[in-house]
């Protein structure tokens, strides 16, 4: 495996763990039902996205030990919401998403060889985590039905 891979899938790995922090954080201050059904999915994506990505990072030596500098950025980011709409908060998810995390998501497949299969379906899995985030963010701030569909169907545990 390349260097260059283990670095990107452990970025990868870290922006879970700051995800889980924000949506964490979200779902506290959630405002009714339909918040709360949302930040819980984004949430368990993000955990089963750490869960999936395990078995890979401990065979290649990459420590899957919580990062406390990295869960507490992504608690200051999740700060930074307060006091803004919902629709705010996807505006600055969307942005976020597309601007930072989908192109270093999207870098993982670039990295790996079809051939090693467990890191092919993990580096393409990613991605595709990290579009149907993008997805549900836009069609929350599009006022489409059922936003969250894109990320209830990677759920391996949906709710």
């Amino acid at each position: 495996m390349n260097k260059k891979f283990k670095e990107c899938l452990t970025e990868v790995y870290l922006g879970e763990q700051a995800g889980e922090m924000i949506f964490e954080s979200l779902l506290k201050t959630a405002e009714d039902e339909d918040q709360r059904y949302i930040f819980s999915n984004m949430l368990q994506l993000e955990t089963e996205g750490k869960a999936i990505m395990r078995p890979l990072l401990v065979k290649l030596g990459i420590p899957i030990e919580e990062n406390k500098l990295l869960r507490d950025q992504g608690l200051q980011i999740a700060d930074s919401f307060k006091g803004i709409s919902f629709k705010e908060q996807f505006e600055k998810i969307y942005q976020s998403v597309k601007n930072y995390y989908l192109p270093q998501y999207e870098e993982l497949s670039t990295l790996v060889d079809e051939e090693d299969s467990e890191a092919y379906y993990i580096a393409n899995f990613m991605g595709e985590h990290e579009r149907s985030i993008l997805l549900a963010a836009d069609n929350i701030l599009q006022d489409k039905q059922d936003p969250v569909k894109p990320i209830r169907d990677l759920l391996q545990f949906p709710i």
